[in-house]
């Protein structure tokens, strides 16, 4: 109170008494713990508590196999250490993701509300023990760590590659495990500062080792390419070659997975996406970096800068070249077949108009392959493993077109036995038209009602086919008839006469006009002229109506059709 006194006037002490009694109030624990609400956490559910307590016994039983495959290790040597060893890895991974896995739902259900205090040490009794454990799997996996020798056959190289590269997977599989680690460690009041700093060190080596591999592998593909090219013939160099471009493929992925786990430590990583994106040209997410984009660019514009101060006139010399050589093949092709075309359509040489029409085609287009073959070979190109690639695509595209093949396959028929051509009156595939484009897939008709119906060669080769307009001449097949009353000779005479009025009915072969039969209403006649192709229906139509004029003029009559019907038991009249 004294201390108070000796400050100054009254409104000054209660200022200051204020002041003081606010710092003590906030300065008490007692006061802060009373402000603090309780938060009531709720019991972990009867079937997650047994779910987490068989999780973490199947932990502890695979901790005590790993003990003793330790053992046994202890008295072993060679391959069955080796392979004892792995194993032991294998189930350490096992451990490691299996305890992370659990630390991960522990952490959800906390967040739920739920209270999980007791799997919550015994789940940090084990995270704190694995950073060690991590670090003594990585480095005997280091170990075992062989890089293949190049005096190996390619067949064992590429083995041993495949191992090379199965190691560095089991590696990274811890290495995402750390991660993973310290993605939750702050949850368990665990503090992984120091597994951070292992893993940024662990992977900028990893991701430089490999980003170096990956050079080289690109450099030997490079120098395998220029030998082939000089000792086409030796198959050892092939076999190389493919080994050199599994390795470059098996690093791009392995750098690839490097880069994701930086990404999950936020580290930078644009050099070695370009890389990948380089080498593998995958269209990613990648892309989208404003500075890969434009770090590929600068290294492209480098690139071809560099290429066309070394090989630019050489490399315009050829293009020109390679365009004159099209040029005069395509004007050689159409030359070839106007004369093509020309020779067949002398009137000496009778062939279909599809089989004309294919050998002109085929001919300019085997004129214009070969130029395109010669001026492939002027950049350099083998045309060798050219020619075979086309032949295995062929087979391909032959297996996946069947029906068309087989449609193709019934027009090379129709081609060779010509039972049409166009200009024809056909009645074929369920059409009947007249022909108007034919090809060796399809056959296009225009019917008499003026319709176009294109028609697979398939469906009219398999099927009957009656050509209208084959012959030069036709017969008409009529039938009149007329009453039982009318007088016969009298019929048959007009009906002579009327054929013999018509200037298209040919003399030869000699028209018939006979009785044909008794019908059930009338006695008919048959008549039949030949005619020309080209005249038949005109002198259908005009014998038809003559006959009818004719009739009536002389008083025989075309009876309808007539029934007697005879009712049972009554007596005629």
């Amino acid at each position: 109170m004294a201390f108070l006194t000796n400050i100054g006037s009254g409104r000054t002490n209660l200022l200051v008494a204020a002041c003081l009694s606010f710092l003590l109030s906030t300065s008490s624990p007692a006061a802060a713990q009373d402000k603090v609400p309780e938060v009531d956490l709720q019991p972990l559910p009867q079937e997650v508590s047994a779910e987490f307590d068989q999780k973490l016994a199947e932990i502890e039983e695979q901790k005590e196999d790993i003990e003793h495959i330790e053992r046994r290790l202890a008295d072993l040597e060679g391959v069955g250490a080796t392979i004892l060893g792995s194993r032991r890895d294998d189930m350490w991974a096992a451990t490691f993701h299996k305890t992370l896995e659990l630390a991960r739902e522990v952490v959800a259900q906390e967040q739920r509300g739920i209270n999980v205090s007791a799997y919550k040490k015994s789940v940090a009794r084990n995270l704190s023990k694995m950073p060690d454990e991590m670090y003594d799997a990585i480095a005997r996996l280091r170990a075992r760590v062989v890089f293949p020798s190049s005096d190996l056959p390619p067949e064992k190289f590429v083995v041993a590659d495949h191992e090379l590269f199965r190691q560095l997977q089991n590696i990274d599989n811890f290495f995402r495990a750390i991660i993973s680690y310290i993605e939750i460690a702050d949850e368990f009041g665990l503090d992984a500062a120091e597994e951070k700093a292992y893993m940024t060190r662990k992977l900028n080596d990893a991701a430089a080792n490999r980003s170096i591999f990956l050079d080289l592998a690109l450099n030997d593909v490079t120098m395998l390419r220029s030998v082939i090219v000089t000792l086409p013939a030796n198959e050892n160099l092939v076999d190389w070659l493919s080994a050199a471009q599994t390795r470059i493929q098996m690093t791009a992925e392995a750098m690839q997975t490097t880069v994701n786990l930086m990404q999950a430590l936020g580290m930078e990583t644009r050099q070695y996406r370009q890389q990948v994106l380089t080498v593998t040209g995958e269209i990613t997410a990648d892309v989208l970096d404003v500075g890969i984009v434009a770090g590929l660019f600068s290294q492209w514009g480098n690139t071809s800068v560099n290429l066309l101060t070394k090989e630019g006139p050489k490399l315009i010399f050829r293009l020109l070249l390679v365009l004159f050589i099209l040029f005069a093949f395509v004007q050689f092709a159409k030359l070839v077949q106007k004369g093509a075309d020309r020779a067949l359509g002398s009137a000496r040489v009778r062939i279909s108009h599809l089989l004309r029409r294919m050998i002109v085609s085929s001919v300019r287009n085997l004129v214009v392959i070969f130029g395109v073959l010669i001026a492939i070979s002027q950049l350099g190109i083998s045309l060798g493993p050219l020619l075979a690639g086309l032949g295995i695509a062929g087979f391909i595209i032959g297996f996946a077109l069947q029906d068309s093949l087989s449609n193709f396959a019934s027009g090379m028929m129709i081609l060779f036995y010509r039972p049409f051509d166009v200009g024809d009156v056909v009645d074929a595939g369920g059409v009947n038209g007249r022909v108007s484009h034919m090809s060796l897939v399809n056959t296009t008709f225009m019917t008499l009602d003026n319709q176009k119906l294109i028609v697979p060669n398939n469906l009219i080769w398999q099927s009957v086919i009656t050509n209208v307009t084959a012959q030069q001449t036709r017969r008409i097949d009529l039938m009149f008839g007329i009453a039982y009353e009318d007088d016969i000779a009298k019929a048959e005479r007009v009906l002579q006469e009327i054929v013999a009025a018509n200037e298209a009915v040919l003399s030869d072969p000699e028209p018939q006009i006979k009785l044909h039969e008794l019908g059930d209403s009338s006695v008919n006649f048959v008549v039949r002229p030949w005619v020309r192709t080209d005249d038949y229906w005109d002198t259908y139509w005009d014998i038809t109506k003559a006959v009818k004029l004719r009739f009536d003029e002389e008083g025989l009559s075309i009876p309808y059709p007539q029934r007697d019907v005879h009712i049972k038991g009554q007596k005629p009249a």
